[in-house]
């Protein structure tokens, strides 16, 4: 016989694909955050390279000062 209710799982993952952007986008931030206070303290420690990875993320306007063309432009 089938579920009737559906799991916390599946109310969450419908919460988050059919709720208006903005407010799912908030309440994602806010579950990040009270999941990064339950890791252990040992893991909550940024992991090395973190900050070049915002390195990577730049404007093409800021990624082409830094590094030379190499598309032969």
């Amino acid at each position: 016989m089938p579920r009737l209710t559906p799991s916390e799982e599946v109310q969450v993952l419908r919460f988050f694909e059919q709720a208006p952007y903005d407010k799912a986008e908030t309440m994602l931030h806010i579950v990040c955050d009270k999941m990064r206070e339950r890791k252990p303290a040992a893991m909550r420690e940024e992991r090395p390279g973190r900050k070049n990875m915002k390195r990577a993320r730049a404007s093409p306007g800021e990624a082409t000062a830094e590094a030379p063309n190499t598309l032969g432009g």
